[in-house]
């Protein structure tokens, strides 16, 4: 179950997420992992508005964007229209499923970024993930995957009753506003996994408001899982670190970021 419908309530979700996604630390992480690597075909799959991947084709690389959301897609072109004419032409931008679709082939490195994986309701679907990295990377090359460190069983902030505040809500360029809230309907503790239902609202300049309710799964994968499949799927781990300033991994870190490389 892929949980890209809530990028596409509307339209101006995409904004609000770009309101709120503002950092660039992992983006600076992935440029020194390149380094001396040379200009590099990269694939991003979830690449959503663009984040991560308009800065990689301005330093020169050439990117893939993979993303299901029609919404987040369009605003990801409406950015790449205004850069130069050499960027626009190293960023190619593909609609579809990233866990049922094809992968297009021959990438030197693949981005997992951004806590993408909470995007997929299992870890069967994450570890697809992996596997099809695996085999559209050319041997010896890389894939870069960035996820919230938890251990153990589920959260207890995951378990909570209730209904709370979520994503998306914000104020619009245009003045609509959009409300959203979250409740957490199920959870299985020792398999991390998590139900929710989901509440949007928008209400446009004009006075028109549109609710939209839906569903979610989550999973928050561990570091152990990351690794066995990354083990699993022919990748050999370099680096496994703890944020995105470079830090060793320990069990008390923020994040499990691996560097890895394909046999």
């Amino acid at each position: 179950m892929n949980n890209s419908f809530m990028y596409d309530v509307t339209p101006h979700v995409a904004e609000i997420y770009d309101q709120s996604e503002t950092y660039s630390d992992d983006i600076e992480l992935i440029q020194h992992l390149n380094k001396g690597l040379g200009n590099l075909r990269i694939l991003e799959p979830f690449c959503g508005t663009g984040r991560i991947l308009i800065p990689l084709a301005l330093a020169g690389h050439t990117v893939v964007g993979l993303d299901k959301a029609a919404g987040m897609l369009l605003r990801a072109k409406a950015k790449i229209q205004n850069l130069e004419k050499d960027a626009q032409s190293k960023i190619s931008l593909i609609e579809a499923d990233v866990v049922e679709g094809n992968w297009p082939i021959n990438f030197d490195l693949v981005i997992l970024g951004g806590n993408c994986f909470y995007e997929l309701s299992t870890p069967e679907e994450q570890e697809k993930c992996i596997m099809a990295a695996s085999s559209v990377l050319k041997p010896g090359g890389y894939i870069y995957v960035d996820n919230n460190h938890m251990e153990g069983g589920l959260d207890p902030s995951w378990q909570g009753s209730g209904m709370r505040p979520g994503f998306p809500t914000g104020m619009c360029s245009d003045g609509t506003s959009v409300e959203s809230w979250t409740e957490t309907i199920w959870f299985d503790v020792p398999n991390r996994l998590a139900k929710f239902r989901r509440l949007t609202k928008v209400k446009f300049p004009d006075g028109n408001i549109v609710e939209h309710e839906y569903f979610q799964q989550k999973h928050p994968v561990s570091t152990a899982e990351v690794q066995s499949w990354l083990e699993r799927h022919g990748f050999v781990i370099e680096h496994l670190y703890g944020d995105r300033k470079g830090n060793p991994y320990s069990n008390e870190s923020s994040r499990a970021i691996f560097w890895a490389r394909k046999r």
